[in-house]
């Protein structure tokens, strides 16, 4: 890459910037085996894992097909994996479980991200997030950015849960560089971990790919990215 030739670099969220965890996976289960059994429904451990199994299923589905998801969705999905009918009134509680433990689980940086951006911006280089949404709504999302102290470095955010479709349509992609006052997709690059969204989207977009695999390295088939990073600092050197 030649520094002059790009204005803007955009990031995927979960993986990219912030790191994955089990904990609200635990979390999650604590909750809905207090709320099963104090309305006297009793419930296995294994029963439960093949109903959280069967939200993501519901949710991966959707998003494999370009098709927005909802907590209440998710939820309902899950619940069909329960060995009883659940009434409407603790359903509503077990979605607000499922949520509260998203939301509820410390979030951190993957390492050097911040330093990244600080450098990135220093260069004049304008930036966004690019992120495709799950149960946990944008919102959250931007607050552990905040919280993260790294907001501020971002100059627009492209979240599927306002834009309406998740990556690698042209649209999540093309309504984030348009934010950041960029006509010529060429003069991007953007930076993910998932080959079937992040790489082929921007492949598609004519945006220069760049793959990040210090979070995780994606196990499934696709075209790699252009680049392939595993700290994020690596991507001041293609400048």
């Amino acid at each position: 890459m030649q520094t002059g030739k790009y204005q803007a670099v955009t990031y995927d969220f979960w993986n990219t910037l912030i790191a994955e965890t089990t904990n609200s996976l635990d979390r999650r289960r604590a909750l809905w085996t207090k709320i099963l059994f104090e309305n006297n429904i009793e419930i296995t451990q294994q029963q439960l894992d093949d109903a959280f199994a069967e939200g993501w299923n519901h949710f991966d589905t959707n998003w494999r097909n370009n098709i927005q998801s909802t907590l209440e969705g998710v939820v309902s999905a899950a619940l069909t994996q329960l060995p009883s009918a659940i009434p409407s009134n603790i359903k509503d509680q077990l979605i607000d479980a499922y949520l509260e433990a998203s939301e509820s689980t410390p979030r951190s940086l993957l390492p050097d991200v911040k330093q990244t951006l600080k450098q990135l911006k220093e260069m004049n280089l304008r930036l966004a997030v690019i992120c495709d949404v799950g149960t946990i709504p944008s919102s959250r999302l931007r607050s552990w950015l905040e919280d993260l102290n790294v907001y501020e470095f971002f100059d627009y955010f492209g979240f599927s849960d306002e834009i309406g479709v998740y990556k690698p349509d042209s649209k999540i992609f093309n309504e984030t560089l348009t934010g950041l006052g960029i006509s010529d997709p060429s003069q991007s690059v953007h930076v993910g971990d998932l080959k079937r969204t992040d790489v082929a989207g921007a492949r598609a977009n004519n945006m220069t790919s760049v793959r990040y695999i210090g979070g995780r390295d994606d196990p499934e088939d696709g075209d790699e990215a252009d680049y392939v990073i595993k700290n994020h600092l690596e991507i001041l050197e293609l400048f």
